[in-house]
């Protein structure tokens, strides 16, 4: 039995945010790769295994909900979290509806990235357990 990987995609369009992020998920001793847009997102996801992503909502070329739903089609057991500093624009139910799992805003605390997370990862245990279960 292969061990469970703890990998983390993060996507978004500001460097300022992946510089942080890349600090805020080394403290917290997770293996985790960046991208700069939905399309490197999708390449990188072509070549790796990411049972976590989280993404920016407000990216040029192709936004957030459109790439949770590209995300949804290639790997549906992804767990996928909405991060944005402007969730109030958004609808939730729309959010939901794009294939969200869940969201963050910005900025987030370390604690709270730190639940939001380890969260993630026992729900994708979860399922993972759940299928195994399932009858053939």
């Amino acid at each position: 039995m292969t061990a469970f990987l703890r990998r983390i995609l993060f996507v978004d369009n500001e460097e300022s945010q992946i510089k942080l992020m890349q600090r805020m998920l080394t403290k917290l001793d997770y293996d985790a790769e960046f991208a700069n847009s939905a399309n490197e997102a999708l390449q990188i996801l072509d070549n790796g295994e990411f049972p976590l992503i989280i993404t920016d909502l407000k990216m040029p070329e192709m936004d957030g909900a459109e790439l949770c739903r590209r995300i949804r089609k290639i790997k549906p057991e992804a767990f996928i979290y909405a991060f944005s500093g402007y969730l109030a624009e958004f609808d939730g139910e729309k959010l939901e509806e794009s294939g969200f799992d869940g969201y963050l805003n910005k900025p987030v605390e370390m604690k709270v990235l730190e639940r939001a997370i380890e969260g993630a990862f026992e729900k994708i245990e979860q399922r993972k357990a759940k299928a195994a279960r399932a009858p053939k």
